[in-house]
């Protein structure tokens, strides 16, 4: 081997991330670059901080959506995927996902609005228009007032998946708010306002209907039964154990305590 191939290997070993390999932290705790769901993403920021503390790892956390999360990690550029749906059949083709948290959300309306229960079909058509007056739904004779997240709410995108319509669908008269407060507070001060929010940020100063019959609480949305509920989805490429020791973090009692802090529902990891 002459002198300048030595130099390049040399170099290469010492400088082992930019010669494709992954640097470390102490106790040779891996460093990882996970990105994708902008819903996941403050959980999963929260995560890596006390993952990052614990381990002197680095692991570094970015948005951009779900599906730039799952073409991230099938092309390399993350080695985590965040994820707020389930994955498209040629997205479970290539990747394993692991479901580490359920976020449940639920519909409000006025304290002194007499509607107990609607059907996610009802839901679908008041947001999306084709419903307009509560008398329909079996309320009163009321101009029905919808109130909505802005884009780019990751909430605004977990109810419009489950729900099924799509951003452009949304009643055009609909009040939009930036903030889960002042979707509560709109509600609270209009009889005949419809709003949604994460369960975690429930308030008594508005109702939260029963969706086909099934009340949000933590055993409804683990179990499904709940319909307007969403997976966090962590996602690596098929067969890679790579990431296995923040896996283990995340579904450690400390992982698990930071995920109910957070307001989202933790899970078992399955086997």
């Amino acid at each position: 081997m002459t002198k300048k191939i030595w130099g390049i290997a040399l170099v290469c070993s010492l400088l082992l991330a930019g010669c494709g390999g992954r640097s470390s932290g102490k106790d040779g705790a891996s460093n990882y670059i996970v990105g994708g769901s902008t819903s996941v993403q403050p959980l999963m920021e929260q995560l890596a901080e006390k993952y990052n503390e614990s381990t002197g790892a680095l692991v570094t956390v970015q948005g951009g959506g779900s599906s730039v999360g799952t073409k991230g990690t099938i092309d390399g550029t993350f080695d985590v995927g965040m994820v707020s749906r389930d994955l498209k059949e040629d997205e479970a083709e290539k990747l394993d996902e692991t479901i580490i948290a359920w976020d449940g959300i639920i519909v409000i309306v006025n304290k002194d609005n007499p509607v107990q229960d609607l059907s996610l079909d009802q839901v679908k058509k008041i947001f999306t228009g084709e419903i307009i007056n509560w008398k329909d739904v079996g309320g009163e004779d009321k101009e029905i007032a919808v109130v909505s997240r802005e884009e780019g709410s990751g909430t605004r995108d977990g109810f419009e998946s489950v729900v099924g319509f799509e951003t452009a669908e949304l009643i055009s008269n609909s009040d939009i708010q930036n903030a889960t407060g002042s979707v509560i507070s709109d509600v609270s001060g209009n009889t005949h306002a419809i709003g949604y929010i994460s369960l975690g940020s429930n308030s008594n100063q508005v109702k939260a209907v029963s969706i086909e019959g099934v009340k949000a609480d933590e055993d409804t949305i683990k179990d499904g039964s709940y319909k307007l509920r969403r997976p966090f989805t962590l996602c690596v490429i098929k067969g890679s154990e790579e990431a296995e020791a923040l896996f283990e973090f995340i579904f450690s009692d400390e992982g698990k305590a930071i995920i109910q802090e957070q307001k989202y529902i933790p899970v078992e990891r399955a086997e």
